[in-house]
This record gives structure tokens, sequence and C-alpha cells, in this order.
């Protein structure tokens, strides 16, 4: 009876000791992915790659596709979209106005013109012309407010649409581990209670 109950006393504590381990290393795994997904979020800030922590992350939850992809090379950050904005902006608008100028000779001349002068409104403004949109699309980008401005780039004739195409794949690369990176944060959430 001793043996057997000193073999029962002995198999509990072995299996309260396992279990405890067990505990402690989830412990950790999740300490160490919640430390990784602050490092990717820093990340998210100043445009640094963060592939390690993601693979640190990886093994506490699922990571989203959206995250995998940019983890190498960084997210656009909002300081380079916004200031590789004006530049585009002035690049996109001498095409629109061509795109949109009359068929007259003094329509397309005057258009060709406005296009050399680079002259364009910063201040948002009313209107469906080229530089009207641009304008509203700019102050957008200025505020942060970058699905306003994708909405806005949709009514550019397709030319200078194509002219700002790499900027909105960087904006919607952007959106899309934004999106990837609130599914991770409630992920780990729910790994954590």
């Amino acid at each position: 009876e001793l043996e057997a109950a000193a073999a029962e006393a002995t198999a509990a504590a072995d299996t309260a000791i396992a279990e405890a381990e067990a505990e402690a290393a989830a412990a950790m795994a999740r300490a160490e992915a919640e430390a990784a997904l602050n490092a990717i979020r820093v990340a998210f800030e100043t445009g640094a790659p963060f592939a390690e922590a993601l693979d640190t992350v990886s093994a506490a939850t699922e990571v989203p596709e959206a995250l995998g992809t940019v983890a190498g090379s960084g997210v656009p950050t909002l300081a380079g979209l916004q200031a590789a904005f004006p530049p585009l902006a002035r690049a996109a608008l001498p095409v629109a106005l061509q795109e949109t100028a009359g068929e007259g000779v003094g329509d397309r001349l005057g258009a060709f013109v406005m296009g050399q002068i680079g002259g364009r409104s910063v201040e948002p403004r009313g209107g469906d012309d080229p530089d009207a949109v641009l304008s509203r699309v700019e102050a957008a980008v200025r505020s942060g407010d970058l699905p306003t401005a994708l909405a806005e780039i949709t009514a550019l004739p397709e030319g200078a649409q194509s002219v700002l195409a790499p900027w909105v794949a960087d904006v919607q690369a952007r959106a899309a581990a934004e999106d990837g990176l609130s599914a991770l944060t409630a992920a780990l959430t729910g790994t954590g209670n």
C-alpha cells in the first residue's frame, strides 16, 4: 500500500511539474510574442524590416499574409507617403490636363501650357477638374487620411492614375499591413486570455 501510495504521489508530482513547466513555457512564448508585436509596431512607424519579430510572433499564432509580404522590406511610412506625393502630383497633372483637354487647338494648347508651367492648387478646392482633384488628394494625404486620398484618385483620368500607381500600391500595402497588424494583435490578445 505504501509503495502504491508513493508511486501515485510521485506520478501526481510529475504531472504537476509537467503542467507547471508547460504553463511557464506558454507564458514565456506569449511574453516573447507580445515583445515582438511591440517591435513590429515600432517598425511600422520607422519603416524598418520586421521579419525576425514576425518569426517570433508566428510561433504563438498565425501571421496574416499581408504582414509576411512586407516584413522583409518594411511598411511604407505615413511620412514617406506624404513626402512622395507632391512630386508625383506635379507629374500627374500635365498628363491629366492633356487627357481632359477639349478637342480644339486652343484647349490642347492651354492644357499643354498649364502642364509646362507646373502650377497647381495646393489648397483643397471643389470641382472635378484634375487640379481640383489633386488638391483634395494632397489635402487628404497631408492630414493622414489615405482612404480618402485613394477614393479621390479614382476621379482622375487613367493616365494620371498610372503616374500615381506606384504610390497607390504603397498606400494599399500599408493599409493591408495595418489590417494584418490589427488581426495579429487581436489573435495575440485572444491567446493571452
